[in-house]
């Protein structure tokens, strides 16, 4: 019996040591995972994709030998949701992360946990980790992550040169490249490869002069984080030097995470069991619709092709064929997670909303299907409003259609004959929009939020103790502090009074105009620590200044802190400035009845806002000035009437005119934004047009009646030529609305600066020196701008007036016929 027993139990161990030997070498069989995103990457600036130019020789290599998918989307305007549908197999709805400072649920199951769960390794070596949005990826803590992540790249190279083959187990290893993000600024050495595709040969004069007129907005793209629309006014011809920056960028990362990346694998033995997968959260606009950057950086809810449309790209050798193009199906983020499971031999997720692509491997195909999107207004950098304020789009082969809420805007493109977007044609295909519309509802119907915007940290907590009065008292930092960059691993520490290990909210209020944030943290420590940053980093967080905050007990706002306010110094002084584009003005698009009555309701608005400034003034201040203004005048018109009374008068409005349209410089940007406020933006915007195509009308009105009573009708088609020239250069360069005005502007200063020319010079001179004299007083005014904070010194902004005040005296000379010339 007892032999019959051992040999039962000796026939089990074997077995089971079998199995459990089977089941390791199954694990050690599976192949190591590395996933690599890039930070805005759009896939047509890569040479296998058919670019021109030489951005990506080394990811062209890996992309040659494997698999590459030509129709390749992500699910979001923004970094963070875009990100975690790769990382969940989710739409943002679904999962949730579509708010700055929310954290996905931690009942998703997310790809590092589903690979854990297959016996993998998943250390985090991914820098925004510790932000609030990125919580929950699954990832294991790696004890050398903080000696390493503040050196950029090198975090990714060190672990795969020190732990990847420490182990029996694969690993899956997820790297974010950041550096393609703005501000372009790729160094000399890349800039160089391409600034020749932008700005002509060297050699050639017209060169410099390209260079030279693009001065301050290439400052500006090497700088900003964020570009706002009409921050500054780029023309459709500056997108050669943004691409070339931009191309720049793209070829700095090849060879410092491409070039390198083979070698490493190679060295490391890593090479034949190791499958790479190389994406993006989303890609970028240069300037194909106005704009630069993306929804978090132009602050717009952007769902453009430019945005969408992202790099995918397998490379496994031996396990994937080399060279195959995907280029006949619609795939997308969420694709990616069910890929790589089923690729491990582990199971997918019940939730996971996109499917496998390893048919497509085989050469087989897939179903086809409609792909969705949405994303927020303002990305990262929302405020609430923003937030609410949601755009949609599902997209086909054939077709597109964007859905914006509230409001219900709804645009539909055939992408397939107009890849471009320029075309808006919903009211050309009635039945395509409502059918895609149906769609897009349903889609949004079946992924609920599993927060609300009104769960957004940023609105009001109640407190749940009212009774509570332990107040909460900052330690450190002090207000009015500055911290100075000491390295690259730099952090930011911060530390209040209370219990060490407790919930308590971070309420903060960041930066100024396009920069401003505000918002809520939650943190279970007295002495929370941000960074490390590496410099590049840390120089954009600069441009977030001041950085104030408060801090309570988590639900009881009563018994917070005083808020403090501190500055963060650049860690170099060459080459910045205080930052942060400051958003003048904003462009209409439209003339429709409803933005002009906005307008006009707006210039009501704004003359009582004046009548009640003016009602302010003490009448003893104004006894006063009036007064003194008299004395003034009694005693100087004396002296200037030996000069003759019209030409002082013609002289004293000029000057008077000069004096004003200088005095407003510095208070303009306030004035129009109060304006902004009245009529909104799109009324505001047509201030502008609305004078100077008056005053045309006017002077054509003028000059067809004098054209009449001279036989003169020749003066009507030259002033439409004029005119046509008006509309040329608004087309051309009047992105602003000011800068509509300052045709106006100087127009009428030319005028009036001629008339006061005009009795003492003949009539060719008088013209001609008003031209030049205006443009002088135009460049003295661009020189103000240029001094003031977060303005811009433009050469195109002098030339802009020179033309403004030839445009005006030319329309005048024509109007005023015979009898008004001398």
């Amino acid at each position: 019996m007892s032999r019959r027993l051992a040999l039962i139990i000796l026939c089990v161990s074997c077995a089971l040591g079998n199995s459990v030997m089977a089941e390791d070498q199954q694990v050690r069989d599976r192949p190591n995972i590395l996933l690599i995103t890039v930070d805005t990457f759009r896939p047509d600036h890569l040479g296998y994709d058919g670019y021109p130019h030489a951005t990506s020789p080394n990811l062209d290599t890996l992309s040659e030998a494997g698999v590459f998918f030509k129709k390749a989307y992500t699910t979001s305007g923004w970094t963070a949701p875009g990100l975690i549908s790769i990382h969940t197999s989710l739409y943002a709805p679904a999962h949730g992360v579509d708010v700055r400072g929310r954290s996905m649920d931690a009942s998703i199951t997310t790809l590092a946990e589903a690979l854990r769960g297959a016996g993998y390794r998943a250390p985090d070596i991914f820098f925004l980790s510790d932000i609030p949005n990125f919580k929950n990826l699954g990832l294991e803590p790696w004890a050398r992550r903080g000696q390493y992540v503040q050196d950029g790249d090198e975090i990714l190279f060190r672990w795969l040169e020190e732990e990847a083959t420490n182990s029996n187990q694969p690993f899956f290893l997820y790297y974010h490249y950041r550096d393609l993000h703005q501000p372009y600024a790729p160094g000399e050495e890349y800039e160089a490869l391409f600034r020749q595709q932008a700005f002509g040969s060297r050699w050639n004069p017209m060169s410099w002069v390209r260079r030279f007129l693009a001065k301050e907005k290439i400052a500006l793209v090497q700088r900003e984080v964020m570009i706002p629309r009409n921050a500054m006014d780029f023309a459709p011809w500056d997108k050669g030097w943004i691409e070339a920056f931009y191309d720049g960028e793209i070829r700095r990362m090849d060879d410092r995470i491409f070039a390198r990346l083979r070698r490493v694998l190679r060295q490391q033995g890593l090479e034949d069991n190791t499958v790479v997968v190389i994406s993006a959260d989303h890609g970028e606009e240069l300037l194909e619709h106005g704009v630069i950057g993306h929804a978090s950086t132009f602050k717009e809810g952007s769902l453009s092709e430019e945005v969408i449309r992202i790099p995918l790209i397998f490379w496994a050798p031996g396990r994937l064929p080399a060279g195959l193009v995907v280029d006949n199906e619609i795939v997308q983020a969420i694709d990616v997670m069910p890929t790589l499971l089923q690729m491990a031999g582990a199971e997918i997720p019940v939730r996971a909303q996109g499917r496998s692509l390893t048919p497509l491997f085989e050469g087989g195909e897939l179903p086809g299907r409609p792909v969705f999107f949405e994303t927020s207004a303002g990305g990262y950098t929302a405020d609430l409003e923003q937030y609410a304020s949601r755009t949609r789009a599902v997209r086909t082969e054939r077709w597109k259609l964007l859905w914006r809420t509230p409001g219900d805007g709804i645009e539909l493109f055939d992408v397939a004959a107009d890849p471009t977007e320029d075309n808006e044609v919903s009211d050309t295909f009635p039945a395509v929009t409502d059918s895609l519309l149906a769609l897009l509802t349903e889609w949004a119907d079946s992924n609920p939020r599993i927060q609300t915007i009104a769960d957004e940290p940023t609105l009001p907590i109640e407190a749940s103790d009212p009774l509570s009065d332990e107040r909460i008292d900052v330690i450190f930092p002090a207000s009015g502090d500055t911290f100075q960059y000491i390295g690259a691993g730099q952090t930011i520490q911060l530390r209040w009074t209370g219990a060490a290990e407790q919930a308590y909210t971070i309420e903060y209020e960041i930066g100024k105009g396009a920069y401003h944030l505000e918002g809520r943290l939650e943190v279970t420590s007295n002495t929370p620590s941000y960074g490390p940053y590496h410099a590049d980093f840390w120089n954009s967080l600069v441009l977030y200044n001041p950085w104030r905050f408060r801090v309570f007990s988590q639900g009881q706002p009563h018994a917070g802190s005083e808020w403090v306010s501190f500055d963060l110094a650049p860690s170099t002084d060459g080459g910045w400035s205080v930052a942060g584009s400051f958003l003048l003005f904003t462009l209409a698009v439209g003339q429709s009845a409803a933005e002009l009555f906005d307008l006009a309701r707006g210039l009501v608005l704004g003359s009582v806002d004046l009548a009640l400034w003016l009602s302010g003034i003490p009448a003893a201040d104004v006894t006063a000035w009036a007064l003194l203004f008299a004395i003034a005048a009694a005693l100087i018109w004396p002296r200037l009437q030996v000069f003759g009374e019209d030409r002082v008068r013609a002289w004293g409005i000029a000057l008077a005119y000069v004096v004003f349209v200088y005095a407003t410089v510095p208070v303009f940007p306030t004035l129009w934004t109060r304006l902004q406020g009245h009529a909104g933006a799109k009324g505001a915007a047509h201030l502008g047009t609305v004078i100077v195509g008056g005053l045309a009308l006017l002077l054509a009105y003028h000059a067809l009646r004098r054209a009449r009573e001279g036989g003169l009708l020749w003066r009507v088609p030259a002033i439409a030529v004029v005119l046509g020239l008006y509309v040329w250069l608004l087309a051309a360069f009047g992105t602003f609305p000011a800068e509509r005005l300052h045709l106006l502007e100087y127009g009428f200063m030319a005028f009036l600066v001629h008339r006061a020319l005009a009795p003492d010079m003949e009539s060719k001179s008088a013209y001609a020196s008003a031209v030049v004299l205006t443009s002088l007083l135009g460049f003295g005014d661009e020189t103000i701008q240029w001094v003031l904070p977060q303005r811009f010194f433009e050469l195109k902004d002098v030339a802009l007036n020179v033309a403004a005040a030839s445009l005006g005296l030319a329309l005048i000379a024509l109007a005023k016929g015979r009898r008004g010339q001398r």
